[in-house]
């Protein structure tokens, strides 16, 4: 039984991933399997490994509003003071509100379910890759630092969203359909043994020319975030060194070539071969008299100083009935199957940003200022003098507020992180906004089939 599950997953993935190859030969330079095989034929070759490996990536990103494909970025943005919605809307006013149900379908279906099928993916390959006896040594050992990193990746999001969750690494249901929920803590200390052992792995180069398959560079970016969120400000501030010290990265002058499938200072990105992104889909409106499904909020529109030109690159305005909607334009393409623009997961600037914050908590202020200032002078902005750290560190969230604003829950993470989420959100969302809210519950859903999960206080 455990056999053939391995091989249903298995021979899915490697069929995405033949699907999403021939389309854009710069997506993966290795030619896709042509036919479903079995678990062990699957992993007979390079070739073959290679494409489950992409596989993976392509479902990660194949639908609009998805975990990986911008539900993070919109669902966070409306429970933080980012995002609103223009019309009404049961769905996004329960995220808007904070009143979000525990049977609600987008935290079950949008989030819970589709991270533990990506994680139950990357297991089965890396199950996959252990048991192989005829893949090349340093192609088994890129993709399985590939696997582990996507495996992280899902992790993080997940502990960040709901607190403590399942901790699975194993592709037997019998042992994982039953797990209780894992504390933050554990599953944080799996994530940062799989992005240290990730970044041995993974090769220092990319395998495509876009990014678009993680390098040990990016294992770095994601474990300097990771170590940020732990309060591990030397260890941060390292990753963040390494990154910034690759040379491979460089920030680009014109925002508007930020988020380009080119960007210079992209780091990691999910692509689709045959369409841009969701939060391009998702943001911008039909028509430039049209009501955008999205606007940003007052708090996040005054908190841009005078002169800040990441206002007239990443915001836009529409106005219609005598009214104006400003929403988020960081990607500038709605819907085409030219494909310029992919889903940014790790750029520089963010990186930069961590190490500003890790340095400033480490009484580094001359150094925290200069990455602080790097930030600034890009985005046209004098910069700062400040000599002490509180000062600083306000000066490293408000950045960190209109540099990363609607990109993948940023704001949302650093609110709750940094203890800042009753003050400002209890301000900003009046009565609507409980401590209890910083988690989203845990699916009724998922309860339901596992008696071992228990939900979250207050809902």
């Amino acid at each position: 039984m455990k056999n053939k599950k391995l091989f249903r997953i298995v021979s899915a993935v490697v069929l995405f991933g033949a699907a999403a190859l021939p389309s854009c030969k710069k997506f993966e330079d290795i030619p896709p399997p042509q036919t479903q095989a079995e678990s062990s034929q699957v992993f007979s070759s390079d070739a073959t490994a290679t494409s489950a490996v992409v596989g993976l990536y392509y479902q990660m990103i194949a639908n609009n509003l998805t975990l990986m494909n911008g539900a993070v970025t919109v669902y966070t943005g409306l429970s933080a003071d980012e995002l609103s919605n223009v019309n009404p809307n049961s769905d996004y006013d329960a995220f808007k509100n904070n009143a979000i149900p525990a049977n609600s379908a987008t935290i079950n279906s949008k989030f819970w379910t589709n991270a533990y099928r990506y994680i139950y993916q990357a297991n089965a390959v890396i199950a996959g890759l252990a048991a192989s006896q005829t893949i090349t040594a340093g192609v088994k050992d890129q993709l399985r630092g590939e696997m582990l990193f996507a495996r992280t990746l899902n992790y993080f999001y997940l502990v960040n969203l709901y607190g403590d969750v399942p901790l699975v690494l194993t592709t037997d249901y019998g042992i994982s359909g039953a797990l209780p929920r894992t504390p933050v803590v554990t599953v944080n200390q799996q994530i940062v043994a799989d992005l240290t052992e990730a970044r041995q792995l993974l090769s220092a180069t990319y395998s495509t020319a876009t990014n678009v398959r993680p390098n040990g560079m990016a294992a770095a970016a994601l474990l300097a975030r990771v170590y940020l969120y732990q309060k591990d400000w030397t260890n941060a501030e390292a990753q963040a060194t390494a990154v910034i010290n690759a040379g491979t990265y460089h920030l680009e002058s014109n925002l508007s070539q930020v988020f380009v499938n080119t960007s210079a200072e992209t780091i990691f990105q999910l692509a689709r071969p045959t369409a841009n992104t969701s939060e391009g889909s998702v943001f911008i409106p039909a028509s430039g008299s049209a009501k955008p499904t999205f606007i940003i909020t007052g708090a996040l529109l005054n908190a841009f100083e005078t002169g800040d030109l990441r206002k007239a690159a990443w915001l836009k305005t529409n106005t219609t009935g005598g009214n104006s909607y400003t929403y988020p334009y960081k990607y500038k393409v709605r819907n085409s199957t030219t494909v310029t623009e992919n889903n940014i997961v790790l750029r520089l600037a963010e990186v930069y940003l961590i190490r500003a914050e890790a340095r400033a908590q480490q009484q580094d202020i001359t150094g925290a200022l200069a990455d602080l200032n790097i930030i600034r002078q890009r985005a046209g902005l004098a910069p700062l003098v400040i000599t002490t750290q509180a000062g600083l560190l306000s000066a490293v969230m408000h950045e960190r507020q209109t540099e990363l604003f609607a990109e993948w829950g940023h704001r949302w993470f650093d609110l709750k992180r940094t203890g800042q989420a009753d003050p400002v959100l209890g301000a900003f969302k009046g009565s609507n906004w409980q401590t209890a809210d910083a988690l989203y519950p845990v699916p009724l859903p998922q309860i339901l089939l596992n008696p071992a999960l228990t939900q979250n206080p207050g809902y």
